[in-house]
C-alpha cells in the first residue's frame, strides 16, 4: 500500500505496560515506519503514551482536540471506538478483538465498520456466534512480534535450563518458584503483576532458557528463542513443542488452552519436559510466523479494502444513528445498579466506603483530642507526684544518712566493748593462774573452808 494514511488508532488505557498497549504501540510504530501518519487515542494516558510521542506519534485524551477527520479508524475497545464512531460519522473502521470476555473488547455495531479483527478462534466465535457478526466480516490475525526489538541471545539454550523467568500473568503463579527451586533453576518474575513493569522485556527474556507464559507473553518468549511452559493463574498447558506449536498458536496460547490445574508437580513435569534443539526448532517457526511485518502487510492490505476495496462500508445517516442509540443503550447506564455498567454499584460502594472511613476518622480525631487532654491532665499529676516523691526522697536520704552514721557510732561501742570484754577475760585467765590465787585455795583447803571461786 502506497497511501500514507491519517490512521487513528484507540485503546482505553496507556498507563501501564500491558497486552494491548504493547499491541497498539508496536503497530502505530510500525505504520510510522512504513510512512503512515499513526495518531493515538486513549482516555488514560501515562507510560506508554510517553514512549510514542517521544517517538514523534500524536497521543491524545480528548477526540475534540482533531481538526481533521482521520483517513481510517483502527480500533480496540468498545467505549474509545464507540466515541470516535459517533464524533466521526462517515469514518471507515476495522475494530480488533483480544479477549474472550472482557467487557472492554466487546464489539460496537456500527455501519462504519468494514471487519471484525480476532485474535484467536475464541475470541472469533465471540464475534460470531455471541455477537451475531457476519463470518465473512470476521478476520483471524494473531499476535505478532516486532523481531527489530528482540536482541540476539547471548548464548544458545542450554542443555538443561539453568534461568527461568515468569513473565506477564504468570508472574503470579507461586507454583512456578516452587518448582523451579526443586530443580534448582534460577527463578525470576517480571511484568505488571510482579510490580516489575520494564518497558523493554525481550532484553531480559533472551538470557532465559525458560519461560514461563500465556497469550503474547508465551509468543514473545518463543521469538526470544527460549523454551516455553504456557501457563498462568488461570490453568496450565505445558511445554510447547513441535507438535502442539500449531494447536496451540491457534488458541493465542491463551484460555482454551488452559485446561489443567497448576500444581507444583504438573510444572515439574513439564520443566522436566524441556529440549532445548526442540525448543529452538520451535522459536525459529514462531519468528517466520510472528513477524510484525507480515501482519502490518495484513493490516495495510485490509485497510485498503476497507477503504476502496470489497469491504468499504455502506453508511447511511438512517444506519449510524441506529448504531448510536444501541451504543448509549447497550453502554449508558439507565438506572442504578444497572448490569451494563456494574462498576457504578462498586463506586458507589465505595463511596459508601469512604463516607464511613471519613465518620470514622472524625471519631478517631475527637477521641484522639479527648484522649491527649486526658494524657495532659495525667501528665500534669504524674509530674507533680514525681516532684513530691523528689522531695520525700530527699528527706529519706537525709533521715537515711542519719540512721547510717549513728548505726557507725554504735559499732564503733560495740567494737570497744569486745575489746573491753577481751581485755577483762585475760586479766581474769592471768588471775586464775596467778600463786597467790593457788596459796589461798591451800590455805582454805587446810582450815576446812570451801573455795567458791
Amino acid at each position: 500500500m502506497n497511501d500514507r494514511l491519517a490512521i487513528l488508532f484507540t485503546n482505553i488505557w496507556l498507563a501501564e505496560r500491558g497486552g494491548s498497549e504493547t499491541v497498539i504501540r508496536d503497530l502505530s510504530l510500525g505504520m510510522l515506519r512504513r510512512g503512515h501518519r499513526p495518531i493515538v487515542y486513549s482516555p488514560a494516558l501515562g507510560e506508554v503514551a510517553k514512549e510514542l510521542v517521544a517517538k514523534g506519534i500524536v497521543v491524545i485524551d480528548d477526540l475534540r482536540k482533531l481538526r481533521e477527520r482521520p483517513d481510517i479508524l483502527h480500533a480496540h475497545h468498545s467505549i474509545p471506538c464507540g466515541e470516535a464512531l459517533i464524533q466521526f460519522p462517515d469514518l471507515p473502521a476495522i475494530y480488533s478483538c483480544h479477549a474472550f470476555v472482557h467487557w472492554v473488547e466487546a464489539p460496537v455495531h456500527f455501519p462504519q465498520i468494514a471487519a471484525y479483527v480476532a485474535t484467536d478462534e475464541a475470541c472469533r466465535d465471540r464475534l460470531v456466534h455471541a455477537e451475531g457478526i457476519d463470518p465473512a466480516r470476521v478476520r483471524l490475525m494473531p499476535n505478532a512480534i516486532d523481531l527489530a526489538r528482540v536482541p540476539p541471545r547471548p548464548h544458545p539454550l542450554m542443555e538443561r535450563p539453568k534461568r527461568a523467568i515468569a513473565f506477564g500473568k504468570a508472574a503470579a503463579v507461586p507454583e512456578l518458584r516452587t518448582a523451579c527451586e526443586q530443580l534448582g533453576i534460577a527463578f525470576q518474575a517480571i511484568g505488571r503483576e510482579a510490580s516489575r513493569p520494564s518497558p523493554h522485556p525481550e532484553r531480559e527474556l533472551v538470557t532465559a532458557d525458560l519461560v514461563f507464559g500465556s497469550a503474547r507473553c508465551a509468543l514473545e518468549g518463543l521469538c526470544c528463542g527460549c523454551a516455553v511452559v504456557v501457563c498462568d493463574k488461570r490453568g496450565i498447558s505445558g511445554l510447547v513443542t513441535s507438535d502442539n506449536y500449531e494447536a496451540l498458536r491457534a488458541r493465542n496460547f491463551g484460555l482454551r488452552s488452559l485446561g489443567d490445574l497448576v500444581t507444583v508437580e504438573h510444572c515439574v513435569r513439564e520443566i522436566q519436559r524441556y529440549n532445548p534443539i526442540d525448543a529452538a526448532r520451535v522459536g525459529k517457526r514462531a519468528r517466520h510466523e510472528a513477524d510484525l511485518e507480515k501482519r502490518l502487510d495484513e493490516f495495510e492490505n485490509l485497510y485498503a479494502e476497507t477503504l476502496t476495496g470489497a469491504r468499504r462500508p455502506h453508511i447511511t445517516p438512517e444506519a449510524h444513528e441506529r448504531a448510536v442509540a444501541l451504543f448509549l443503550h447497550e453502554y449508558l447506564p439507565r438506572r442504578p445498579g444497572d448490569p451494563r455498567w456494574p462498576w457504578l454499584q462498586q463506586r458507589q460502594d465505595l463511596l459508601d466506603q469512604i463516607q464511613h472511613l471519613e465518620t470514622r476518622l472524625a471519631e478517631s480525631a475527637r477521641l484522639i483530642a479527648e484522649n491527649e487532654q486526658a494524657w495532659g491532665d495525667a501528665r500534669i499529676k504524674l509530674e507533680a507526684k514525681l516532684a513530691e516523691t523528689a522531695r520525700n526522697g530527699e528527706a529519706l536520704e537525709i533521715r537515711l544518712a542519719a540512721a547510717l552514721e549513728e548505726a557507725t557510732r554504735v559499732q564503733q561501742r560495740v567494737e570497744e566493748a569486745h575489746s573491753d570484754f577481751s581485755r577483762a577475760s585475760g586479766q581474769l585467765a592471768a588471775l586464775r593462774q596467778s600463786r597467790m590465787l593457788k596459796l589461798g585455795r591451800f590455805l582454805r583447803k587446810i582450815v576446812g573452808r570451801s573455795i567458791n571461786y
